[in-house]
């Protein structure tokens, strides 16, 4: 259905374009891919990719002024086409990563690492522009467009985060050939001189369903259908590593003119037991004493001490046990041959210990190490994955490269970083370029760089000094831009030749600086996220040119800065007010109050009624006089009778 519209609105567009060649409009296509490798320790690997190809006629020119009508995006998604156009960018690279890939034991990151970033959000593009200024705002423009289409952070991508030109970066397109014309953008014929790239990280973001929902969204069948149904949340963000990668690059050439090709790319490192443990427990226990696997041969063993077995070696599960279902049919939108298993389709790489179950589905080709199988427009897929040594998996392709970075020193005013590049092969010698940005509260010295280099081959190892030779052995060119505080940070790119069998260490100081008050996260005691850095590998190519083969980055690093005591604020605002409390009520009782005698006072504020009682009560205890003097006769008589009794007694 959705491709009948599809085709319908083609058709329709191609009649309001005046199209000749209608059939050629029609060319989007959608192809996706799943690889599942089984990795040491139970562990799995799933690589999906998606690829989305645009009409070559979505772009046709309307007279003679440059114009370009984007007639129809067909099967490529609208919203990243309106963002590349508006922002002129003519190659969008965009990673989010969570774990860590442990190199030693998995080998090889998927792609060559061409599609994995470092821990967090990495953005890079090249951008149009007539000057680095009009440049610089067009990206400002595109991380921000970028930020509300995933639902990331990326509008924190500003200039103190942002390194323009990095060398560790190449266009996967040749930039000659495929500078797009946009609409107000005047004439192709640039030169791949007006574009600039820059590249900004953030390695604090944490990635979640709110970027994986908005990353579906832009595929044909919105994870509802092929092999993008398996992408649950809750499955891919429980696993020991996980990378979502997007490429959009133009596709030019002389025959079909330019076509959009966009790229998204999920891989997911999952824990089968801990998976399988999840759909029978999903809130995480111990396991009960009867289910232990204990290894008996100890001495120590006991009914209480358990010294556990490696991961048991016959394991029996299905897709649908490790993502919660199984794959919802075929993505009715491909455009291909059903047989092709570049449309849809799912690949294993095992070894003959394993044994596969299909549900569905219809088997392309069959190895011992290799099967392959597409999937059907209708029929739910699923594959059971059996073996009874677990162990016994694909070879892992050793890296090229081994690299490890850290913090040293100690206290809060001074720091350092060591960074420790191994070269593992035994003949030959390894060219490198190696990327950091950094913050501007970092304050790097050059001068106190080291170089040391030992070889893995004898016991004794040489420390880092300060060697010229040593340096100009394995330093080939340095780039460097030193910081401005608050306004960017600090760029250094080295291009370094390890020898074999050896270990590179790189070691210089810096200064921490201090922040405003404003400038602290909430959870500052935590630390503050320093972005990885990036190695890519360079291989000389049969014409002399430098191809660039594989690419890592490094751990992010948590560093910790002067913190204030967050409660002096408080305290200090308590205390100034108490103080100015006490100041200000003394000198206001003094302007303000006035002293008096009591009795005035009294006497001021007695009530009427008060006044008037004493005078009523006295009026109303004191006779008139006429009855005052019948009384004293009478009293007289009284005190003349006394007397004569007494008188009388007495003789």
């Amino acid at each position: 259905m959705i491709l009948l519209v599809s085709w319908i609105y083609t058709l329709a567009v191609c009649m309001l374009a005046g199209i000749s060649n209608c059939a050629a409009a029609s060319r989007s296509t959608y192809n996706e891919h799943l690889d599942l490798k089984p990795l040491p320790r139970n562990n799995l690997l799933a690589s999906f990719n998606f690829e989305i190809y645009s009409d070559s006629a979505a772009e046709t020119e309307l007279g003679n002024d440059g114009q370009v009508f984007w007639a129809h995006y067909g099967l490529f998604p609208r919203s990243v086409g309106q963002i590349v156009q508006s922002t002129r960018a003519h190659e969008l690279h965009l990673r989010f990563t969570q774990g860590w890939w442990d190199a030693e034991e998995w080998g090889f990151l998927p792609h060559n690492g061409k599609h994995a970033g470092g821990t967090g959000v990495e953005v890079w593009a090249w951008i149009a522009g007539e000057s680095d200024t009009q440049a610089e705002s067009r990206w400002y423009e595109l991380v921000n467009a970028l930020s509300g289409l995933f639902c990331a952070s990326l509008n924190f991508v500003d200039s103190s985060r942002t390194t323009p030109n990095p060398i560790s970066f190449r266009p996967d397109s040749n930039m000659r050939s495929s500078f797009l014309t946009y609409p107000d953008s005047g004439s192709s014929n640039s030169s791949s001189s007006d574009l600039h790239l820059y590249h900004g990280s953030l390695p604090r973001e944490t990635v979640c369903t709110e970027n994986l929902t908005p990353f579906l969204k832009l595929l044909p069948c919105k994870g509802r259908a092929g092999i993008s149904s398996l992408l649950d949340g809750h499955r891919i963000f429980d696993s020991k590593w996980q990378s979502m990668a997007l490429d959009f690059v133009p596709i030019c050439d002389s025959d079909n003119g330019c076509r959009l090709h966009m790229t998204q790319k999920v891989d997911v490192v999952l824990d089968v037991q801990r998976s399988l443990q999840r759909q029978h427990s999903p809130i995480p226990r111990p396991p009960p004493p009867e289910e232990l696997h204990c290894d008996i041969s100890k001495a120590y063993h006991s009914e209480s001490i358990c010294f556990p077995l490696p991961n048991p070696d016959v394991v029996e599960w299905k897709l649908s046990d490790l993502f919660g279902l199984k794959i919802k049919s075929r993505c009715q939108v491909d455009q291909t041959d059903g047989n092709d298993v570049s449309s849809s389709s799912v690949c294993t790489h095992i070894t003959p210990a394993w044994h596969l179950t299909r549900e569905g589905g219809t088997v392309v080709s069959s190895t011992s190490s290799n099967a392959c199988f597409s999937l059907h427009e209708s029929d739910e897929f699923d594959l059971a994955f059996s073996t009874s040594n677990s162990t016994s998996v694909s070879a892992n392709d050793q890296p090229p490269v081994y690299i490890q970075r850290s913090m040293t020193g100690r206290g809060q005013q001074y720091g350092g970083i060591q960074t420790i590049i191994y070269n593992p092969s035994m003949t030959d010698s390894v060219s490198v370029i190696y990327l950091e940005s950094l913050p501007w509260y970092m304050k790097p010295y050059i001068h106190t760089m080291v170089a040391g280099l030992s070889s893995t081959s004898s016991s004794s190892a040489t420390s880092p000094s300060p060697s010229a030779s040593l340096t100009q052995e394995v330093m080939k060119d340095i780039l460097y831009r030193p910081f401005l505080e608050r306004v960017r940070g600090t760029y250094l790119e080295l291009k370094l030749e390890v020898p074999p069998e050896s270990r590179l260490t790189l070691s210089y100081d810096f200064d921490k600086a201090l922040l405003y008050l404003a400038e602290y996260p909430p959870d500052a005691n935590r630390g503050f996220d320093v972005p990885p850095g990036i190695l890519t590998v360079l291989t000389r190519e049969d014409d002399g040119n430098m191809s660039y083969t594989y690419a890592l980055r490094t751990s992010s690093l948590l560093l910790s800065l002067p913190t204030p005591d967050f409660s002096m604020p408080y305290n200090v605002i308590i205390l100034t007010s108490t103080v100015m409390a006490l100041a200000f009520g003394t000198v206001y009782n003094i302007l303000v109050r006035r002293f008096v005698y009591e009795e005035d006072l009294v006497a001021q504020h007695t009530p009427l009624m008060q006044k008037l009682k004493p005078k009523i009560w006295e009026r109303w205890k004191t006779p008139t006089v006429s009855n005052t003097g019948s009384n004293k006769e009478e009293s007289a008589k009284v005190q003349e009778r006394a007397d004569a009794k007494d008188r009388g007694l007495k003789s």
